[in-house]
């Protein structure tokens, strides 16, 4: 199970979550935890909770869904997650997440709980 403080990352306790985030992260842990059990192997995070600074540092984009704790990054060297996700698209509607385009996460699977006109999406 992908918990609160894997995504959090340690980053609330400087940049405390306002309500909107709270409610945000609420919705990215129900979404991702239904993928992390159908997927059925441990997944771990490269990148969640992400408040301005740390964006930047990160050469995130401006209006990243990582700021607003709506996009989790794992760890996905051996791209068997972006391939199960391919996979399974139905179900990625289903739980209304959004992966970014693999061809742009070299080492890692993005997703997102915020919508995109197209799924997979290009950044």
């Amino acid at each position: 199970m992908i918990s609160r403080k894997e995504i959090l990352m340690g980053r609330d306790k400087d940049h405390p979550l306002t309500k909107e985030l709270e409610d945000n992260l609420t919705k990215l842990l129900e979404a991702v935890n239904k993928l992390r059990k159908a997927y059925g192997k441990p997944m771990f995070v490269s990148s969640g909770y992400r408040p301005a600074a740390f964006n930047k540092a990160a050469g995130g984009a401006k209006r990243s869904s990582h700021m607003s704790c709506q996009a989790v990054d794992f760890k996905d060297a051996d791209r068997e997650i972006s391939k199960w996700c391919l996979a399974n698209m139905d179900k990625l509607k289903e739980w209304r997440l959004y992966l970014e385009d693999p061809a742009y996460t070299p080492t890692w699977c993005h997703l997102q709980i915020r919508p995109t006109r197209n799924n997979p999406f290009k950044p």
